[in-house]
């Protein structure tokens, strides 16, 4: 017995120093990990750089409604106004100031905001109205004036207004093929088609642009054309605005976690509205996404267990037609070079996955102030105590029981096919339906996480194809008499597999040509002693 465990050793230590021992095994190994930190910095970089980054240019409206691109365009003029006169009010005059903002400055100290905004709406809505005729002896006229003079102080003072980022271009009449050629050129950067009946339809209503990534200026627009809409809706049925956004409120609930109250010997346990709040957690960012880390574990298990028993049936195939397994099998029986090739493959492949988690811990660790000082997330992330989450224990010490189930059960199933092969092509076309039902799980990884405790994932756990990847998304959630009863029934089929692999495997190793499908699969494990 020791002999034989010996002899399967000495054939896994070749086969792991034969594969660790390549500069491409080496260079493969530390690429991926390297390559991955720097796709997950590059991703972190784009989503800070897109979430803060500003776009700029002008675009037009082609309004084919009874006015309501007038509309939309006189409401972000009062939003403007409103931001313009609110950043005027909030700051002290200094004597450097024009007259006409130390003028609004006292205006709003006596007048009620909506009240001056509307008396500048007057000499300032679209269309807009002949201003050289105005006699300045309001504040309206003046500023209204000074407001189209002066926009580059208006952004300085207010930054957020909309022509700091968007300006519609009010030439009349361009047609399509016109703005499609100044799009082209990059001159603007989209345009809006306003349908007939926008009021009671959107069907039509269409934004026409060559970066189709960024959608700020389109959300913008549709802000402004929603309220439109609402307050057309809310005049016909005359309900002031105020009561149909109060009418249409919507409820919300924060979602909270349940926590196990601090039991103090000398204190009872009440049930007041704050004993309930103190046995809750508000939920983050960060623990929502620990909640997906079983599905993270499947989708490794997976990546792990298919690429490294599709690499052992073509290391069987390729030492059948150079010969070598001969020489093998002069000093051991088929049996022994089977499990000895299969414990080589599983060490390789646990030799990559350690190194992996060095190479992408070992600089979070050294250099964590250095990554959180420019990446803040990954500071959220490692305070949010999902970290414990991803790497909880039961995770680990379910992912290695089920590696080992997984790689054995689907290892030795095309080892076995792999030694009735001659090629690589056929080694492929044999292996075509295990692969294909391999890949479900895969599919189906992120329904499963969602719906851990669901039909599907628990009759999908008792499938032993599915069994070790399905129930290391689902492990959590398995009572520990079903776990027990799936690991019995995993290592049976598991020990099943191999007996039927050792069955092909001292046949089929050194036979020249290959079995005719299925049937002669079976012939050939009929014949075997």
């Amino acid at each position: 017995m020791l002999n034989r465990l010996y002899s399967v050793w000495l054939i896994a230590q070749r086969d792991w120093v034969e594969a660790t021992s390549t500069k491409m095994f080496w260079l493969g190994a530390l690429l991926m990990p390297v390559v991955t930190l720097i796709l997950a910095i590059f991703a972190m970089f784009a989503v800070t750089v897109a979430s803060t980054s500003v776009t700029v240019g002008s675009y037009y409206v082609i309004d084919r409604s009874e006015g309501i691109g007038l509309d939309i365009r006189n409401e972000i003029l009062r939003t403007d106004l409103s931001t313009f006169v609110r950043a005027v009010s909030e700051r002290k005059p200094n004597s450097d100031d024009e007259a006409i903002l130390t003028e609004i400055h006292e205006a709003t100290q006596t007048t009620a905001m909506p009240d001056l905004i509307e008396s500048f709406l007057e000499f300032l809505e679209h269309p807009q109205p002949d201003l050289t005729i105005a006699s300045r002896d309001t504040l309206a006229e003046r500023f209204s004036i000074w407001w189209q003079n002066n926009k580059n102080t208006i952004i300085k003072l207010a930054p957020s207004v909309s022509f700091a980022r968007y300006e519609e271009i009010l030439t009349p009449n361009l047609s399509e093929q016109e703005l499609i050629s100044r799009l082209k050129a990059g001159k603007i950067l989209g345009y809006f088609i306003i349908p007939e009946g926008f009021v009671n339809s959107n069907e039509n209503a269409k934004f026409i642009t060559e970066t189709i990534l960024k959608q700020d200026l389109a959300n913008w627009y549709e802000n402004f054309a929603t309220r439109v809409i609402q307050n057309k809706k809310f005049a016909e049925s005359n309900i002031s605005r105020e009561t149909a956004l109060w009418l249409l409120q919507r409820a919300s609930f924060q979602t909270s976690k349940a926590v196990e109250p601090a039991r103090d010997s000398g204190t009872t346990t009440s049930s007041t509205s704050g004993d309930t709040e103190d046995a809750t957690k508000e939920v983050t960012v960060w623990e929502t996404v620990g909640e997906f880390a079983p599905a993270v574990y499947q989708y490794i298990l997976w990546f792990l267990v298919f690429i490294g028993a599709t690499i052992l049936m073509t290391n069987t195939v390729e030492e059948k037609s150079t010969k070598l397994v001969e020489v093998l099998l002069s000093d051991l029986d088929s049996v022994q070079l089977m499990d000895g090739k299969l414990l080589g493959s599983a060490l390789t492949l646990l030799t990559v996955v350690g190194l992996w988690i060095f190479l992408i811990s070992l600089p979070i660790l050294l250099g964590s102030k250095i990554v959180v000082a420019f990446f803040p997330q990954i500071g959220e992330f490692l305070q949010s105590g999902a970290l414990s989450s991803i790497f909880n224990p039961l995770f680990v010490i379910n992912f290695v029981i089920f590696f080992v189930l997984g790689f054995a059960f689907y290892g030795y199933s095309l080892s076995a096919l792999g030694s009735v092969c001659s090629n690589i092509r056929e080694a492929q076309m044999m292996a075509t339906p295990i692969n294909l039902v391999a890949i479900v799980p895969l599919i189906l990884m992120v329904p499963i996480a969602l719906d851990k405790t669901g039909t599907i994932p628990t009759i999908m756990s008792y499938i032993p194809p599915f069994t070790p990847f399905v129930m290391m998304n689902i492990v959590a959630e398995v009572a520990w008499i079903n776990y027990l009863l799936i690991l019995a029934w995993m290592t049976a089929c598991t020990l099943g597999v191999r007996w039927l692999a050792k069955k092909i495997y001292t046949k089929g190793i050194l036979l020249e040509n290959k079995p005719a499908g299925i049937k002669g699969l079976v012939r050939l494990v009929g014949r075997a002693n």
